[in-house]
């Protein structure tokens, strides 16, 4: 006969009766899981090597019979690669949200904050605070290597003084901040990366170019209105011939992200993760 054998089993964790998560530790939470992906560090490399890189190699090929038109051609050639750098922050944006559910962590991130939206609104702030304080020094650090590139030119000698060039950007800064939160609720909306990315580079970005193709007039009219136009006002020097005024375009994209986010957090607390 075998005698049996009693073995002691660790008891499990239980949490204290007052254990709450806090916000500060949600938003060191949301700080980590973004910059432990590798991912991360080569998404944003690549925005902002574009970007900048871009900015420099089209100011330098301006030929000098051509490089004029003033502080809004200056800031036009400068920021050229913004466009293309904002795709890189979209798409990070978007597997910020939809990489957590095609792994199954999103089931601990929700474990842990059952409340839920306290998790999207952390995310959209840790995400959003990166993006301006990386692309804030971006926007500034190639508008004053473009102007270096310009000195002797038509397009030389802009300084943040002249009228609306730190308007604009700032400008650049906000849209960029704001494309990023853009696409970090479109993800959020639709949980699926490839699903998010395609939404977002086909409906957000070529749908209203596409779009100014139609012959109707009222489609001219509204296209200004759509999410990934309204943020253009903020870039121009001189917005007096937009059809949205600065305070309009602030409205606007405050709007877009108030609908998209409502979306967001309605969804995430009715299905399930």
């Amino acid at each position: 006969m075998t005698a049996a054998v009693m073995t002691d089993r660790p008891a499990a964790y239980t949490p204290p009766a007052q254990y709450k998560l806090s916000t500060a530790g949600l938003l060191r939470s949301e700080w980590t899981k973004l910059w432990s992906l590798r991912s991360t560090w080569i998404v944003l490399l690549c925005a902002v090597v574009f970007s900048a890189g871009l900015g420099a190699i089209i100011a330098s090929s301006v030929p000098d019979d051509q490089a004029i038109g003033g502080a809004a051609s200056a800031i036009d050639f400068s920021m050229a690669g913004i466009a293309l750098a904002s795709v890189f922050i979209a798409v990070l944006g978007i597997l910020t949200v939809t990489g957590e559910y095609s792994t199954g962590s999103i089931r601990s991130t929700m474990s842990a904050a059952p409340k839920r939206l306290s998790v999207l609104w952390a995310k959209a702030a840790v995400y959003g605070a990166v993006v301006a304080v990386l692309f804030g020094a971006m926007v500034f650090l190639t508008f004053f290597l473009t102007q270096a590139i310009f000195s002797g030119t038509g397009l030389g000698g802009v300084s943040l003084s002249d009228d609306g060039v730190l308007r604009a950007l700032l400008g650049y800064t906000a849209m960029i901040v704001y494309l990023a939160l853009l696409a970090l609720g479109i993800g959020a909306i639709l949980r699926n990366s490839a699903g998010s990315i395609g939404f977002y580079i086909g409906v957000i970005m070529i749908l209203p170019q596409l779009a100014t193709l139609l012959p109707w007039n009222w489609v001219t009219d509204v296209t200004p209105y759509a999410p990934g136009n309204v943020p253009n006002t903020l870039l121009m020097v001189d917005p007096a011939g937009a059809t949205l005024s600065v305070g309009e375009s602030w409205l606007w994209m405050g709007i877009w992200l108030v609908v998209t986010y409502g979306l967001a957090g309605v969804l995430l607390k009715r299905r399930d993760v």
